[in-house]
């Protein structure tokens, strides 16, 4: 097999798709890896490879192995992870080969990024608004602190990405029903107890930055148009626009990380109070990475060239974004369009599934057609899988 110069992980999915894009585009010859054979990344024309690892959530592991085989095999001196194994590269750094370049954050650093009440606290700590937060060890904590607050709420997970782990309620009692259900359900001690917080509402927002070794290289900010779910999570539409405020308070709690590498910063903005809120933090590639490039701020090729020719090199790369592009992903709307049918709501089942509306899609190019189909196939395949998943498995593999 002919050498790779990049191996990048989680391929099935649109970020991990954008940066094969991105990457192909400077002229590299990009290996993917992934649980599954189906995906965008398997099935699309610009990969150079497509290998299988295991589960790096189940068999973390193994994972690495078939990571260093895959690495062996190919050549590739660039792994970029695309999700959370992200977290587990980090933590297994030191089996990699010294040769290899991985452009993230210490173990540390990505491990508590991915906590929603650890970074929560930071925030706040760190001077950035943030919604109203009970904090609890036991039950009587949480009587006495719901006491105190009038709702609605917001029930998370620790440790989870987009909806996934994210509950609503409206009443204490709701909250502390709720609450026994997870622990029980997924068996949890005190110390990943669900995070409760006053429940905002407001426009979803998005601050994306590039960091190298503390430095900061790149921003990049988008709005929220549309949503998978009603509650929140995956965007299906979100325009390029800037936002001053909300970029300040990324930059200052990436700037407090002391950041190297990838993030995005997600808030809460209610244009009718002017204020916005803290909501977490994605310390990888995030599924929305697509209007970044398609607006100019191409993070996948500028943290290349940061990991081979230094941040100076990068950040000459930067360009300040193109306010107004927008991008749709077309699969996510026929989901919606799917989930409208069953409510009968044709007319807007059938709004959702037409071409157009955008200036570009995250998962459609005529160039490159197996790509979408390989990403259908892959909902389709793991559709009753997902149903037998909690949201921290879901976390890593959806």
């Amino acid at each position: 097999m002919e050498k790779a110069d990049v191996l990048l992980t989680y391929a099935w999915v649109r970020s991990s798709y954008a940066a094969l894009r991105s990457l192909t585009k400077l002229g590299l010859k990009v290996a993917v890896a992934d649980t599954s054979k189906v995906g965008m990344g398997q099935w699309s024309r610009f990969s150079h490879f497509a290998g299988t690892v295991s589960n790096p959530l189940t068999h973390p592991a193994q994972f690495v192995t078939d990571i260093n085989q895959l690495l062996q095999k190919t050549g590739a001196t660039f792994l970029l992870p695309g999700h959370d194994e992200t977290e587990v590269l980090a933590k297994h750094r030191h089996q990699l080969p010294p040769t290899v370049m991985l452009p993230i954050a210490e173990y540390e650093k990505i491990h508590h990024a991915n906590d929603k009440s650890w970074t929560s606290a930071f925030a706040f700590n760190n001077g950035i608004p943030t919604p109203a937060t009970i904090q609890w060890h036991n039950f009587s904590e949480l009587k006495k602190g719901l006491a105190r607050s009038n709702g609605p709420f917001v029930v998370k997970l620790r440790r989870g990405n987009s909806a996934k782990g994210v509950f609503y309620a409206s009443t204490a009692n709701d909250v502390q029903k709720l609450c026994e259900k997870l622990i029980e359900q997924y068996g949890l001690s005190p110390d990943r107890y669900p995070i409760i917080q006053e429940r905002i509402s407001g426009e979803g927002w998005g601050v994306s930055c590039l960091y190298w070794h503390g430095e900061r290289i790149a921003t990049f900010t988008h709005k929220r148009l549309r949503e998978k779910t009603a509650t929140g999570g995956t965007s299906t539409l979100r325009q390029s626009v800037r936002h001053p405020e909300l970029e300040r308070y990324a930059h200052k709690i990436l700037d407090a990380l002391s950041w190297h590498g990838l993030a995005m910063v997600e808030f809460k903005y209610d244009s009718v109070s002017n204020q916005g809120w803290f909501i977490e933090i994605n310390p990888r590639l995030w599924g929305s990475i697509h209007l970044a490039i398609a607006s100019g701020v191409d993070f996948p090729a500028m943290l290349y060239v940061a990991a081979m020719d230094g941040g100076h090199a990068a950040r000459k790369m930067f360009r300040s974004q193109k306010e107004g592009i927008v991008a749709r992903w077309y699969l996510g709307d026929l989901i919606i369009a799917a989930s409208e049918l069953k409510r009968f709501h044709f007319g807007k089942a059938i709004a959702l599934t037409l071409l157009g509306g955008a200036d570009t899609l995250d998962d459609w190019d005529i160039r490159d057609p197996m790509a979408f189909f390989g990403e259908a196939a892959y909902y389709l395949t793991n559709a009753i899988r997902y149903r037998n998943m909690n949201p921290i498995q879901e976390g890593m593999l959806g």
